[in-house]
């Protein structure tokens, strides 16, 4: 029969391993999220939907064992919210970002209001809670770097590419700059990673007006069919977007360059003309 130091040293061991655990799952998801927010130009808003859950469980467990493992739980929750929603086909921004951010924070709290309503308490050791954040934020900084790096690479190759494409589809329109024509979800990515510079001014094309044009393709297709030829017209339509940028000045710039960015940070770019 196991002695009560066995014992002990075996809930110890398992509490250090769940802490652990705990901490590297939660580092990994947070890292994934930042990665994938600087991919998408989105990080002040998943910056904020990670902050805010286990900023407001700090405060409202202040004094409380539960505190720090139900922080970590909470920006756990928020990280696999954010790196699951494109799966599910959720957009994160908006709406749905403010939801994802609530439900990661009241998450732990309903939990807690549960077992507290069955009569029942969650214990939190010390010692699992100093494990987790350990291990957190010992994991964060080189799992963070290495997913940053990477996203950092794919980023150099996507908007490589989005840039020389784009560039080809810019033209001045009366004292306007038009970038016609786009799918949607490339006239989305325009929108949060291009800009336009000229010689005394840059533009964002997030303050562009986004236009939206229905294009109609007529579609002949010739068959042969026991030596006869057939031919089948069918019409398909197809939503297009055009973005126009009004310039501020007169006429049109001698120089346009289109240029990707992250932040201040510029990635690509494109000489227009």
């Amino acid at each position: 029969m196991a002695s009560g130091a066995e014992i002990g040293l075996a809930g110890n061991r398992n509490k250090r391993l769940g802490g652990i655990a705990l901490g590297m799952l939660t580092a990994y998801l947070v890292a994934t999220a930042l990665g994938g927010a600087y991919r998408e130009s989105e990080m002040l808003d998943v910056l904020l939907s990670l902050i805010l859950p286990p900023l407001v469980l700090f405060f409202v467990y202040q004094g409380s064992e539960k505190r720090f493992v139900f922080c970590v739980a909470s920006l756990l929750l928020a990280g696999l919210c954010f790196n699951v929603s494109p799966a599910l086909g959720i957009p994160r921004a908006g709406l749905s970002l403010v939801l994802m951010t609530i439900g990661s924070m009241a998450a732990p709290l309903i939990v807690d209001l549960l077992v507290i309503d069955m009569g029942r308490q969650i214990h939190v050791g010390p010692l699992l809670a100093r494990m987790a954040q350990v291990a957190f934020l010992l994991a964060l900084i080189p799992l963070a770097s290495w997913k940053l790096v990477r996203a950092h690479e794919t980023i150099l190759k996507e908007d490589g590419r989005l840039v020389g494409e784009l560039a080809s589809h810019v033209w001045a329109e009366g004292n306007t700059l038009v970038v016609d024509p786009l799918d949607r979800k490339t006239a989305d990515r325009a929108l949060r990673r291009l800009a336009i510079r000229t010689r005394d001014k840059t533009y964002p094309l997030s303050d562009a007006d986004v236009e939206s044009v229905r294009e109609t393709r007529t579609v002949r297709k010739t068959t042969n069919a026991h030596g006869t030829e057939a031919t089948e017209v069918t019409h398909e339509q197809e939503d297009r977007l055009r973005l126009i940028l009004k310039l501020q000045g007169t006429g049109i710039p001698d120089e346009v360059v289109l240029f990707s960015h992250r932040g201040p940070m510029q990635i690509a770019e494109s000489k227009v003309w």
